[in-house]
């Protein structure tokens, strides 16, 4: 039974596993950050969340020929006779990934001893070791590209039970490895950082090889094959253009305040950013689970299917994001003190986590239908839309930063997401699927929510004017998730239904 589960394509078990293997990797990140903040400081956790805004460079970056791999590996797998195409397509890439991640790779190599000396603003940290760690960092980065490349070509095979297994066993020796060096090792962030890059390198050979073993075999031989670039390079292209351009939008905040900012302040703002991106650990598996099964759809002309589903895939994101997005935005300080139990971390940090929980749900509201365009090829719409509002964006993050701090670009970038909001979906509906921008919005989208904001109002109402202890405190906060969450599955069309059909069975 375990080994039949472990290679099930499903869509059921490939969303299970999806969540699983995301929850628990944004658990176990997230469980250890208050022993990071004790024994290498906030100057230390600083250069942790420089580490993990590359991360999200680099995984947007890399989505325009990761995406591109998933996309028609899903594809090829519903057509006949194209298994020999499809491994000479994972060569082909392949190669073009690893040649792209060794010249990163220099060049972040070549840059870090003049972003250690003139970009960060250390107080206790001294420039030769913000130098090293950076070059540590530049060498993890390096592994961890092909990474994402691999996990495209296992999500497109829908082997997304396998992959996850994999997933959460590296998150768990990372995110614990890293905890026994530092403790019991050394409280260096250059040990912390040398941890991070021997994981990487395994991880890289282990996905490497969980893809190619269930790729399908032929008697030919994988050649490196021109026309498969040719094939694909006008949607790669686009994909790559509007990771360049999403690395500005979602990472411009960080640009500008890492130079803004001391770094033990910017410390606190990536702290703060951490917890208010959790969504997107959330809706990640949804976009992962839907994006094959919508290009398979696609290939087999199920039109009427392919809509059923996305409107399905479309609540699902709602009935999971915004329920956890308002709980965590209107209740941050209580949340935040209860884990930490720092005064000083949740003053620095909790209205911050407030507006950047609100501006990333809002954003993870925008996943399904940019997948219905990706599905369909189509990459300008979602280009033209990023480089207009980074048009708005920059000007507007530059100016809040210097005279408001890490609130004001917190702020800044909520603002641009319900621009974003009101503009995109209208846009992406009328071109794909006709009359259907209505339906999005109210039944897809806030009908799902209209019964739990009533919830959390009143319970956040009773905690500002009672001071209870944190195990009343905790019961509390629990029970107004339970009931807010519950509240919007009611509220869900399809959802309910399917969830009523299951419990009457």
């Amino acid at each position: 039974m375990i080994k039949n589960l472990l290679h099930s394509t499903s869509l059921k078990a490939n969303i299970v596993a999806n969540f699983v293997g995301s929850g628990w990797s944004a658990l176990i990140s997230i469980l250890f950050v208050p022993v990071y903040l004790k024994y290498i400081g906030a100057e230390g956790y600083g250069l942790i969340g420089i580490f993990a805004s590359l991360q999200g460079v680099l995984s947007l970056l890399d989505s325009g020929l990761s995406t591109t791999l998933n996309k028609e590996v899903a594809r090829l797998s519903a057509l006949p006779a194209m298994e020999q195409k499809m491994l000479n397509l994972v060569k082909t890439l392949g190669t073009v990934y690893w040649f792209v991640a060794l010249v990163a790779g220099l060049i972040a190599v070549g840059l870090s001893p003049l972003l250690a000396k003139y970009w960060v603003k250390p107080d206790d940290l001294s420039v030769q070791t913000i130098t090293y760690s950076f070059l540590l960092l530049s060498l993890s980065l390096v592994f961890q590209f092909p990474t994402g490349f691999y996990s495209g070509g296992l999500l497109g095979l829908q082997r997304q039970v396998i992959l996850n297994v994999i997933r959460v066993v590296f998150a768990t020796v990372r995110a614990v490895g890293a905890v026994v060096v530092i403790v019991f090792i050394s409280k260096s962030i250059l040990a912390f950082f040398a941890w991070t890059l021997f994981i990487s390198v395994l991880q890289a050979f282990v996905y490497k090889y969980s893809l190619w073993f269930y790729l399908p075999k032929t008697s030919a031989k994988t050649i490196f094959d021109k026309q498969e670039l040719k094939n694909i390079w006008r949607f790669a292209a686009g994909m790559t253009a509007i990771g360049l351009t999403s690395i500005l939008l979602t990472q411009s905040d960080k640009i500008v305040l890492s130079k803004i900012l001391s770094l033990e302040q910017f410390g606190y703002y990536a702290f703060a950013f951490t917890v208010g991106s959790i969504s997107y650990m959330i809706v990640n598996p949804v976009y992962q689970s839907y994006f094959p099964k919508f290009n398979v759809l696609l290939a087999e002309g199920k039109i009427d299917e392919l809509r059923r589903v996305y409107h399905q895939a479309c609540q699902l994101v709602t009935l999971l994001i915004l329920p956890f997005a308002l709980f965590l935005s209107l209740f941050s300080k209580e949340i935040l003190f209860i884990w930490t139990r720092n005064n000083l971390t949740v003053d620095n940090t909790w209205q911050i986590t407030s507006v950047v929980t609100l501006a990333v749900a809002i954003h993870c509201l925008m996943f399904m239908p940019y997948v219905l365009c990706l599905t369909y090829g189509k990459t300008k719409l979602a280009l033209y839309t990023n480089i207009v509002i980074l048009m708005i964006l920059i000007p507007g993050i530059i100016y809040s930063a210097i005279h408001f701090g890490g609130l004001g670009g917190a702020v800044c970038w909520l603002s641009i997401n319900i621009l974003y909001l009101l503009i995109n979906p209208v846009m992406v509906h009328k071109l794909f699927l006709k009359g259907d921008a209505l339906n999005w919005y109210w039944k897809d989208t806030f009908r799902p929510i209209v019964g739990c904001i009533g919830i959390l109002l009143s319970s956040r109402f009773l905690l500002s004017e009672n001071h209870f202890g944190i195990p009343v405190t905790v019961f509390l906060l629990a029970l107004t998730g339970i009931l807010a969450f519950t509240a919007s599955l009611l509220s869900s069309g399809e959802l309910k239904g399917i969830v009523m059909e299951r419990l009457n069975k």
